[in-house]
C-alpha cells in the first residue's frame, strides 16, 4: 500500500450532529485540523480518535470500531473512531482534564490540591486502557502501510500510548506533539510518582517530542534529566538506549481559513449585532474557552479595577467576554464559570449593565466578528501552550487593536515585541496595561499591530506540519 500517515488524537477532525436523517458529519476548524487534515487530502492516511459525544458513539458502533471513509464539508477522511465506554470518564474527565491538564498548566491550589485520592484507580482503569486501545489501533493502521508510515500522536490525552506503539512496532517512526505548556520537575512531582514516570517514559518512547515554545522544551528536558536520570545530547534526551529529540515548532494562523470565515454572511450578521451593542464605545475583548487556565476571573477583576481607578473609561469602554463552555462535566470547570458569572454581575451592579457583556456559547461567527472589532484584546492565561487567539486577533482585526498578553503564553516567543506583556497573577499590573492600551497613541498602535500581524503569520499550519515531519525523518535517519 505504500507510505501513509497515521494520526491519533482525542478529538478527531470530524464530529457528528444528530438529525432526522441520521448523524451528519461536520469538519472541525482550527490550525490542527487544517494542517493534519490537509495532509490527509493529498496522501494516504488514517486518523484515529475517541468518540466524545453520544452521536459519535453511534457512528463508532455503526462501523464496529473499524476504519471508514467520510466526507465532511468538502474534505474526505479515513477515520477510526473508538468508543471508550465506561472507561471514558476516568480517562477523559478525571485523568486527562483534571490530573494532567491542571498539572501542566500550574493550576493546583496548594496546599490543598492535588489530593491524589482515587487517581491510581482512574489511571489504571481508564487512562491506561484507553491509551492502549488507541496505540493498538495506531499499530494496526501503520502495519497497513507496510511499515513505511509516519505516526503523529497528539497531546496530553495520549501520553502513554507511544510506549505501546513502540513495543508493537519497534521500528516505527513517530512524533508526539504536546499542544499544552510544560512545567518544571518540582511542579510535576505533585503527581503520584508512578504517573510521573508513566507520562515521561511514554512521551520519551517517541523519536521526537514537540512543543509550541522553547519555554516548554526546556522544562521538559529538565524533567527528563532530574526525574528519570536521563542525559542530554544537544536538543535530544537519551534514556536507556532511546534517543528522543525535543523540539519546538511555532504554529501560526491559517490566514486563508480566517479570511474565508470573516467574509461569510454569518460573520457579517454577527458583526452588525455587535456594532449595535458596542454603541460607539471602545471594545475590550476576550475570546476564550471557559477554562481555568485562561485566567478569566483575574481578567474581570482587572477590568473592575480599571473602571474603579480610571473613571474616565466608564461609559466609554465596553468589555465583551466571549466564552465557549468547556469541560462542564468536571466540577472545577462548572464552579469556575459560576464564579466568573458572579463577578460579572457584581461589575454590572457597580458600573451598569452595559459596562460588560459575558456571552457563554458556541458561536464561531460572533467570535470572528468580535476579533475584527476589538480595540484591546486581553489574553492573560496562567499558562498556555500557544494561545492562538492572540495570533488570530491581530490578523482579523481592522482597528490596529492592542494585545495585552500573559508572559506565560507560548505565543510570547513570537508576539512579545508587539504585545503588552503582563504577569497573569498580578491584577493591578493587568489593569494598568489595559489603561495603557486604551490610551495608546495611534502611531504606536499601528506599529505594534504590524509587528503582531507579521509574527502571527509565522508557522502557517502546513509549514508547521512540514517542519515536524522533516525533523522526524532526520531523527529516524540518524537512528538507523
Amino acid at each position: 500500500m505504500g507510505e501513509g500517515l497515521v494520526i491519533a488524537s482525542n478529538r478527531g477532525p470530524v464530529s457528528w450532529k444528530p438529525s432526522d436523517d441520521g448523524p451528519v458529519a461536520k469538519r472541525g476548524f482550527g490550525g490542527l485540523v487544517t494542517a493534519l487534515g490537509g495532509a490527509l487530502q493529498t496522501e494516504p492516511g488514517t486518523w484515529i480518535s475517541v468518540a466524545l459525544s453520544e452521536t459519535d458513539r453511534e457512528v463508532a458502533a455503526a462501523h464496529d470500531g473499524t476504519a471508514f471513509e467520510v466526507d465532511a464539508d468538502g474534505s474526505r477522511f479515513r477515520l477510526r473512531l473508538l468508543d471508550a465506554g465506561e472507561q471514558f470518564d476516568p480517562y477523559y474527565n478525571e485523568v486527562a482534564n483534571r490530573l494532567l491538564w491542571f498539572t501542566v498548566h500550574g493550576l493546583w491550589a496548594a496546599p490543598y490540591e492535588p489530593t491524589g485520592v482515587g487517581w491510581p484507580a482512574d489511571w489504571d482503569e481508564g487512562y491506561l486502557p484507553v491509551n492502549n486501545r488507541v496505540a493498538e489501533a495506531v499499530a494496526e493502521a501503520a502495519e497497513g502501510y507496510e511499515g513505511r508510515g509516519e505516526v503523529l500522536l497528539q497531546d496530553y490525552h495520549l501520553c502513554t500510548a507511544g510506549r505501546v506503539v513502540r513495543d508493537l512496532l519497534p521500528g516505527a517512526r513517530y512524533l508526539h506533539y504536546m499542544h499544552t505548556p510544560w512545567v518544571g520537575p518540582n511542579y510535576l512531582r505533585r503527581l503520584p510518582d508512578r504517573i510521573v514516570e508513566g507520562v515521561l517514559r511514554g512521551l520519551l518512547s517517541a523519536d521526537v517530542v514537540a512543543f509550541s515554545s522553547p519555554l516548554w522544551t526546556a522544562a521538559f528536558r529538565k524533567c527528563a534529566v532530574e526525574l528519570l536520570d536521563a542525559t542530554l545530547q544537544g536538543d535530544a534526551v537519551l534514556l536507556e538506549g532511546q534517543r528522543t529529540v525535543v523540539a519546538d515548532f511555532t504554529l501560526g494562523v491559517d490566514e486563508e481559513d480566517l479570511a474565508s470565515s470573516a467574509a461569510s454572511d454569518e460573520v457579517a450578521t454577527a458583526g452588525a449585532d455587535l456594532d449595535d451593542e458596542q454603541a460607539g464605545r471602545r471594545m475590550l475583548l476576550r475570546v476564550d474557552r471557559a477554562d481555568l487556565s485562561k485566567n478569566i476571573l483575574r481578567g474581570l477583576w482587572a477590568y473592575e479595577l480599571l473602571l474603579e481607578r480610571h473613571p474616565e473609561h466608564r461609559g466609554r469602554v465596553w468589555h465583551y467576554a466571549h466564552l465557549n463552555p468547556s469541560r462542564q462535566g468536571v466540577d472545577e470547570y462548572r464552579d469556575y464559570l459560576s464564579a466568573c458569572r458572579e463577578t460579572a454581575e457584581r461589575i454590572q451592579e457597580r458600573f451598569g449593565d452595559d459596562a460588560l457583556t459575558v456571552f457563554v456559547g458556541d458561536d464561531y461567527p460572533r467570535a470572528v466578528a468580535a476579533l475584527q472589532r476589538f480595540d484591546v484584546l486581553l489574553a492573560n492565561p496562567v499558562l498556555d501552550g500557544t494561545n492562538l487567539v492572540a495570533k488570530e486577533g491581530p490578523v482579523l482585526n481592522t482597528r490596529d487593536g492592542v494585545v495585552v498578553l500573559s508572559r506565560n503564553a507560548g505565543a510570547v516567543s513570537v508576539l512579545g515585541d508587539g504585545a503588552l506583556l503582563v504577569n497573569p497573577y498580578d491584577v493591578e499590573s493587568q489593569a494598568e496595561a489595559l489603561h495603557r492600551a486604551l490610551t495608546m497613541g495611534e502611531a504606536e498602535r499601528a506599529g505594534r499591530a504590524e509587528i503582531l500581524r507579521a509574527a502571527a503569520r509565522l508557522g502557517a499550519p502546513d509549514e508547521w506540519l512540514n517542519a515536524q515531519r522533516q525533523t522526524l525523518r532526520a531523527t529516524v535517519a540518524r537512528r538507523r
